[in-house]
């Protein structure tokens, strides 16, 4: 589960460019690409069919220095800074190693899956919707997950028609044994900083 939520993470939080294209090839792109490289603030709501509903936040610099913490229920908080993760049980107060990581080789993994996924895309639907007193260009499709816990999904993207940004996203994924609801709300936070362990 925690690699469906990390996949759904990435997806908003790496490079979007494009020209003219189909509205396949758009859904595509936001499924890969997503809303750019800056940092950002991403509120994550999880409904799991069968299972509580968990809300965190998801915070990152850059692909190397990100922070999730955990809201409801309240559980320990992990950062991840030069190739290692850290947690933290008093809310940031303090630290402990977990393990180390590839930020880089993992992000390049990530995106290698997306690609692949993204060539099962079937029955995108473009159009637009009002989303808080504004209208915003939509785009949805169905999708296989291909990696080792094979799911199939339905993504949908609220697109702000003027920076070309994702606003919001929804991702109904549907597994052997496990079914869920996600939304998420990323909001671009050029000022953000996170904690540096000792």
């Amino acid at each position: 589960m925690r690699k469906i939520v990390a996949a759904a993470i990435v997806l908003l939080a790496t490079n979007q460019t494009g020209m003219a294209e189909t509205c396949e090839e758009t859904f595509a792109r936001l499924l890969v690409h997503g809303n750019g490289e800056g940092p950002v603030r991403i509120h994550i709501v999880q409904e799991v069919k069968g299972g509580q509903t968990s809300t965190n936040e998801f915070l990152m610099v850059n692909d190397g220095h990100w922070m999730t913490r955990m809201i409801d229920p309240a559980s320990g908080w992990y950062l991840t800074y030069d190739n290692v993760m850290y947690q933290s049980q008093d809310e940031g107060k303090s630290w402990t190693k977990v393990r180390d990581v590839d930020s880089a080789g993992d992000k390049a993994a990530s995106i290698r899956n997306l690609e692949e996924n993204a060539t099962t895309t079937a029955n995108a639907v473009c159009g637009e919707e009002d989303l808080d007193g504004a209208m915003h260009d939509t785009v949805e499709a169905d999708f296989d997950t291909l990696q080792a816990f094979k799911t199939h999904n339905h993504y949908k993207y609220w697109v702000d028609r003027q920076s070309g940004l994702i606003v919001k996203a929804t991702y109904e994924t549907r597994g052997e044994g496990f079914e869920s609801f996600t939304t998420q709300t990323p909001v671009p936070a050029p000022d953000l900083t996170l904690p540096v362990p000792d």
